[in-house]
């Protein structure tokens, strides 16, 4: 008891040298989250996925620079493959030729065998063999609410795009229960970095940011207090490997290594010089120097995609825990 009284005065000493400093709060990220539906349970652990195999395909020269979204491309390789994933081990999808131009969506740096490996995102040619089940299709219109474009006539091949109910398709040929379709801009193959030139975007004209809405800063927070309920998860796309929950975590904020997701993560208090980590953090507009290696309590939408190993916070609110 003497101890917690001693914690709590503490707590309030600090509180009103806080405020008599005029503590402003900072601007943090959005909330808005992608997700299906909203779970009351935190999601189990998942196994670590695989390492990619980062090595290159086809004939290729110099490493290319990393080009920005919207940018277009030219194939350097011969006979270069695209993939349903970034990873030499993925799916093909199609072939492409020397001279081909390919229109790039998303980069990404996937490490392994000791050396990092660029792929670009791309938007896949009218000529790629794209299929989706004929039993969610009407009359060339999607009649489900979404549905997953494959790369082949089974559901075992990979995914390459999506599409929503009422969404338009031009049908080739039917393939059994399924329909070869025309790729639509939301299918998208990987193909490696090296194997592209890339021919710059004329640069966009400078538009200053919108003002993102404010992280909360609580006042220092005596150990054992709860933190009232947050908002709920504004759900704006159906993914059925995705799950987004309003939480509260308390932990020791640490800076994470390169190549991580985010450039902080919450780990756990350090037990026999053993700490775990219990998910990353989002938060480009706040300063989180301040909180590297104190005890925090974080309130926030925490987003955790099938497969991955840890979930990802973005910080709505940020307090001291003493």
């Amino acid at each position: 008891m003497n101890s917690f009284t001693h914690s709590l005065r503490y707590s309030q000493c600090l509180l009103s040298v806080c405020l008599a400093a005029g503590l402003s709060a900072v601007v943090g990220l959005p909330l808005v989250a992608q997700a299906d539906s909203l779970k009351e349970t935190t999601p189990p652990p998942m196994a670590a996925p695989p390492v990619l195999k980062a090595s290159a395909e086809g004939q290729s020269g110099q490493p290319a620079l990393c080009p920005a979204v919207g940018n277009h491309g030219v194939v350097k390789g011969t006979r270069s493959n695209v993939r349903a994933r970034p990873s030499i081990a993925a799916e093909p999808v199609i072939q492409l030729n020397k001279g081909e131009s390919v229109t790039i969506v998303e980069r990404k740096i996937v490490s392994g065998n000791g050396k990092d490996t660029e792929w670009l995102r791309i938007q896949l040619p009218p000529q790629a063999k794209c299929f989706v089940s004929a039993q969610l299709v009407n009359n060339g219109v999607v009649k489900a609410d979404s549905i997953y474009v494959r790369c082949g006539p089974s559901t075992n091949h990979r995914d390459v795009g999506k599409l929503a109910k009422g969404d338009s398709i031009e049908v080739i040929k039917a393939h059994g229960g399924w329909l070869q379709i025309k790729p639509t801009p939301q299918c998208t193959g990987w193909i490696a970095a090296e194997l592209v030139d890339i021919v710059s975007a004329p640069a966009a004209p400078d538009v200053p940011p919108a003002p993102a809405p404010p992280v909360t800063i609580l006042p220092p927070i005596a150990s054992g207090t709860a933190t009232p309920p947050g908002p709920l998860v504004k759900v704006v796309d159906a993914d059925p490997d995705l799950i987004v929950q309003y939480v509260v975590r308390d932990g020791i904020l640490a800076v994470t290594d390169n190549g991580a997701p985010a450039p902080y993560q919450l780990l756990t208090p350090e037990l026999n010089r053993l700490q775990h980590r219990i998910c990353y953090l989002e938060n480009d507009h706040t300063d989180l120097k301040r909180f590297e290696g104190k005890h925090v309590r974080l309130a926030g939408n925490e987003r955790w995609r099938k497969g991955d190993r840890d979930p990802v916070l973005v910080i709505d609110r940020i307090g001291m825990v003493w």
